[in-house]
C-alpha cells in the first residue's frame, strides 16, 4: 500500500495519517511512502518539501526512480473524470497500481475489512477532525520530532519563554502563499484582524490574562500587528529549516488560536493538555465551502 504524499507538513501528516490507520486496524500490509510529488510539483502548487521525516516515524520509502515515475504518472492520470472500475482496471494494466478513492477509504473503515488490493495508492489529503480524533492514541505517538530536532528546539529561545509559563495561547497567522500564490489565495483567503481580536478578547474573559504567543510565516507583517502589546510574545525562528519545530512549541503552549491551516491544526491537536481551549475559524476556505476539520470541542469563531 503507497501512502503519496503531497503538500506541506500538516496536509503530510492527515495523508499519512490516514494510511497508518489502514495498516494497523484493517489490512495490516506494508506501508510505502511514496515522495516523488516533492520532485516533480505543478507549477501552480506553492514549492514544497519532503517533511515528515522530522518526527519519530519509521517508515519504508519508494527508492528506485522507475516506481517513482509510474507514481507520478499514475498521480496524473487520476485526474481523468472515470469510473472507478474502469479507472482501476487501466491503471492496472499501464502501472500495475489501483487507485483508493475517498469513498472506498471509508467504506473499508466502516466494514472493517480491505477489499482493495495490497498495491492501492492513496492520493488523497483525508483532511477529517472525526477520523483522526476517533484514532487518537493510535496516531499520537506518531508525531513527536525526532531527537536531532528536540535538541534543537530546547536551545531556542522562544522554547523557554514558553516552557516558563504557565498562561500561554500560540496565535497561528498564516500569511506566505496564503498572499503571494494566487491559486492559494483564491481557495483559501487570509483571515482578518477581527477574527484574532475576537479570539484573543475571548480566551482572556474565560481563561485571564493569557500571553500570546504569536507564530507566522510573516513575522514581520505579525511583529507590525502585535509587536507592540505586553502580552503577545513573537516568535523568530526564521533561520530555522524545520517546520515542525513551530508546531512542536504551538503544542506546547496551554491553548491555540489557529488559523485556516493545517499546520496550526496540528500544533492544537498535539497539545496533550485536557483543559486546553482551542480557537478556530468557522470559515475554512475563501468560499463557503464545507470542512471536515472542525472539531466538536474547539471554539469556532
Amino acid at each position: 500500500m503507497f501512502s503519496c504524499l503531497s503538500g506541506g507538513l500538516g496536509n503530510q501528516m492527515f495523508q499519512y495519517s490516514a494510511a497508518y490507520i489502514l495498516k494497523k486496524n484493517i489490512c495490516h500490509a506494508q506501508l510505502i511512502i511514496d515522495d516523488s510529488y516533492f520532485y516533480c510539483q505543478p507549477q501552480k502548487d506553492t514549492p514544497r518539501n519532503f517533511e515528515i521525516n522530522q518526527f519519530n516515524i519509521v517508515f519504508d520509502r519508494v527508492t528506485t526512480d522507475e516506481e517513482k515515475r509510474v507514481i507520478s504518472k499514475l498521480r496524473k492520470f487520476k485526474k481523468i473524470p472515470l469510473p472507478l472500475f474502469k479507472s482501476n482496471v487501466i491503471t492496472e494494466f499501464l502501472f500495475g497500481k489501483s487507485l483508493l478513492t475517498d469513498e472506498d477509504f471509508y467504506k473499508v473503515l466502516k466494514k472493517n475489512q480491505f477489499t482493495v488490493k495490497m498495491n492501492a495508492c492513496l492520493f488523497s489529503l483525508y483532511q477529517d477532525s472525526s477520523l483522526i480524533n476517533k484514532y487518537r492514541d493510535l496516531i499520537l505517538p506518531l508525531f513527536t520530532i525526532n531527537d536531532e530536532l528536540l535538541q534543537v528546539c530546547q536551545q531556542l529561545d522562544s522554547y523557554g519563554f514558553i516552557c516558563e509559563h504557565t498562561n500561554t495561547t500560540s496565535l497561528h497567522i498564516r500569511r506566505g502563499d496564503y498572499v503571494t500564490n494566487p491559486h492559494a489565495a483564491k481557495f483559501h483567503g487570509t483571515l482578518s484582524m477581527n477574527y484574532y481580536s475576537q479570539a484573543m478578547n475571548y480566551v482572556d474573559h474565560k481563561l485571564g490574562k493569557q500571553l500570546f504567543i504569536i507564530f507566522s510565516d510573516d513575522v514581520q507583517w505579525a511583529a507590525e500587528k502585535f509587536g507592540g502589546r505586553s502580552d503577545c510574545y513573537i516568535v523568530n525562528n526564521v533561520n530555522c529549516q524545520f517546520s515542525a519545530i513551530d508546531m512542536y512549541l504551538m503544542s506546547l503552549c496551554n491553548n491555540n488560536i489557529i488559523a485556516n491551516s493545517t499546520y496550526s491544526w496540528w500544533g492544537a491537536w498535539l497539545n496533550k493538555s485536557e483543559e486546553k481551549l482551542v480557537i478556530a475559524p468557522r470559515k475554512w476556505f475563501a468560499e463557503d465551502k464545507e470542512s471536515l476539520l472542525a472539531v466538536n470541542d474547539w471554539i469556532s469563531i
